[in-house]
């Protein structure tokens, strides 16, 4: 369990054991962080009573001393874990197909956040053409879908810069006007990729974000400023 998971857990589950902080700090060892705090925790595995007051304390002097952050709000901490799963598959770690799997079981134990659709909307986009219903709306077709493992790989560049913004509460379920960054919150499941803006009334500004190409403009246009 990496650090980024930890901090998602101790805020999803309040019930975490104290086992859980000191395996990680035995991971930190086995990779080579030689920090006196990290030390004293990890030693408690070899106790048969473990005190989660002690080991609480321990855990954020391991945070201090490492120069981490713990996230106070549930959907930041999230995010973080959630884009931690993509950096490792990234890095080659886990493979493309094992990735996505975790993002929907995820999604899955969380009531779907929305943030998660990005990967929802992909899994259904990569299951064979010929089980797509007749009102299908195919949300990642610039991508080539025949070639899986790039476009879960490419997804999950997106979603780390996406995590990076400060993103409306629903999104991707949103309008998003690329003028003047109004948010409309009609129905996303739709073909129509674009409309008129009503707040700045330039003509297909305001665009769909279920749309892996909406998404990277969005991501390409933060990137520039």
């Amino acid at each position: 369990m990496d650090f980024a998971e930890l901090a998602f857990r101790r805020i999803d589950d309040r019930q975490l054991k104290a086992d859980a902080y000191v395996d990680w700090a035995n991971e930190l060892l086995e990779g080579g962080r030689d920090v006196p705090s990290i030390w004293e925790l990890a030693a408690y595995r070899w106790d048969a009573y473990i005190d989660p007051d002690q080991v609480e304390r321990l855990f954020l002097s391991c945070v201090g001393d490492l120069g981490l952050e713990l996230q106070s709000e549930w959907y930041v901490a999230l995010c973080a874990y959630s884009s931690s799963l993509c950096e490792r598959m990234l890095r080659g770690i886990t493979q493309p197909w094992d990735c996505l799997i975790e993002m929907l079981t995820l999604a899955d134990d969380h009531n779907e956040p929305y943030i998660h659709w990005i990967w929802i909307d992909l899994s259904r986009d990569l299951e064979p053409i010929e089980r797509r219903r007749s009102d299908y709306i195919c949300f990642n077709g610039t991508l080539d879908l025949k070639k899986s493992d790039d476009c879960i790989r490419m997804v999950a560049q997106q979603f780390i810069a996406l995590c990076t913004l400060p993103l409306s509460e629903k999104f991707p379920w949103v309008w998003l006007c690329q003028e003047c960054g109004a948010v409309g919150e009609e129905s996303t499941f739709t073909e129509a990729k674009a409309c008129l803006c009503t707040k700045c009334g330039t003509t297909f500004a305001m665009k769909n974000m279920r749309f892996f190409e909406h998404r990277d403009e969005l991501v390409r246009r933060c990137a520039a400023k």
